[in-house]
């Protein structure tokens, strides 16, 4: 199946508009909470003016008033706020090191980031999360700059489905492509280098334990995963994988990762005996 990364967006909230500047939602129809019925006109000064009054209720506690990620409770979170003021964004549709789109930013709010100390905002008027984007987007340079337009959104291209083929080719991929040197073996987020990670922010991070749902912090679904490999986390070790890998091989890796929350153990006694 043929997948465009804007049907994707619409069904899975994974991908992002590909407007550079998206300003002030206004209803077209469809579900109340649905950012893909919204349409967008230039941003407003009024819209500003309530992204800084949502921005200073909701995010000023972690993110500080400045959007540096200093702010008042900061310095006891394990993972660190993000610092706006950089630009760098780890969750995003759009190609290694490039900014977010509008949206990837919006699905943020709007979902949080699954066991971290960023919480879903989805009772917050889409309006407003819509007004706090282009708030945030006020704190760097980047946005307003016209070299970084156009945004690469990433296309997923053709799924291909999980088999015990496809599994064991990703087994492969996942050991040349170094991905054990973090999260271990078996995916346990126990590498070698796992107790030496940073960003660059210069923050200590932690591999993702692949095995464990509950630590998948940006993945929902395989898709997800497939998307976190061609684009990578900007400001981590996590790399993209678009020019090392074919769009194939990402998804064969996908796949593999995808299926060690449950099933780890049983694909390397598969890999195993596929490559005797």
């Amino acid at each position: 199946m043929f997948i465009q990364t804007f049907t994707v967006a619409a069904a899975l909230g994974i991908a992002g508009l590909t407007a550079t500047h998206l300003g002030d939602p206004t209803r077209v129809g469809g579900p109340k909470d649905d950012p893909m019925t919204l349409t967008t006109a230039p941003v407003s000064q009024q819209t500003l003016e309530r992204g800084k009054e949502m921005f200073n209720v909701s995010c000023v506690p972690c993110h500080g008033a400045d959007g540096t990620g200093n702010g008042p409770i900061a310095a006891n979170l394990r993972m660190k706020p993000r610092d706006f003021t950089r630009g760098i964004y780890l969750n995003r549709s759009t190609a290694s090191g490039e900014l977010p789109t509008d949206y990837d930013m919006y699905h943020t709010i709007t979902t949080g980031l699954h066991d971290t100390p960023m919480p879903s905002f989805r009772q917050m008027r889409p309006e407003d999360r819509w007004a706090i984007v282009q708030y945030i987007k006020t704190f760097s340079p980047r946005f307003t700059d016209s070299t970084e337009y156009p945004l690469d959104v990433v296309n997923v291209g053709i799924e291909i489905l999980s088999s015990p083929q496809s599994l064991a080719r990703g087994r492969t991929l996942y050991l040349q492509m170094q991905c054990a040197n973090c999260h271990g073996v078996n995916g346990e987020g126990n590498g070698p280098a796992a107790g030496t990670l940073t960003d660059d922010f210069r923050n200590q991070i932690l591999p993702t334990n692949l095995t464990n749902p509950s630590d998948y912090k940006f993945a929902r679904s395989v898709v997800d995963v497939f998307r976190i490999f061609s684009t990578g986390l900007n400001g981590t070790p996590m790399p993209s994988f678009a020019q090392s890998l074919s769009d194939t091989d990402r998804w064969h890796l996908a796949n593999y990762v995808w299926a060690l929350q449950s099933t780890d153990q049983y694909m390397d006694n598969q890999t195993e005996n596929t490559t005797k």
